[in-house]
């Protein structure tokens, strides 16, 4: 199953050895994201680490691991720029519509826990318990 994965999963799989980051591992789920989670991550880098309880150089490292093991593909805003508009215009919030277009051009859903998400109807929204009930 592909899946657009928000910023949030990405930090909840980061700060916490718990349920996101074992179904970020899980080999039946293809993720991907936007460039621009990783501004985010950079921009909020020293609150995350602290959350986890990390130093940064410690959580950095930890991060690109989890990236890699996870598979976690990043699209270019270059490569959505076709599905940006429609993105704009669905997206409940507009910090998410990059996230919305890469669901859009891959023509996916969006794993997020943001419930606001689910008030549109055009990209079906997975929460972290959904993807749970779904994949037992």
């Amino acid at each position: 199953m592909e899946l657009a994965v928000d910023a949030n999963i990405l930090v909840a799989g980061l700060i916490k050895d718990g349920i996101t980051r074992e179904l970020m591992l899980n080999n039946d789920l293809d993720l991907y994201t936007s460039d621009f989670i990783f501004i985010e991550l950079f921009k909020h880098i020293k609150e995350i680490a602290k959350k986890a309880d990390m130093a940064i150089n410690e959580f950095t490292d930890m991060a690109e691991i989890l990236i890699i093991e996870s598979g976690l593909k990043t699209i270019t805003t270059d490569e959505v720029r076709a599905f940006i508009d429609t993105a704009n215009k669905i997206s409940p919030d507009i910090d998410d519509a990059l996230y919305f277009s890469v669901a859009l051009k891959l023509n996916c859903a969006i794993w997020s826990n943001d419930k606001e998400l689910k008030k549109q109807k055009i990209v079906k929204i997975y929460t972290t318990s959904d993807l749970v009930k779904m994949l037992k």
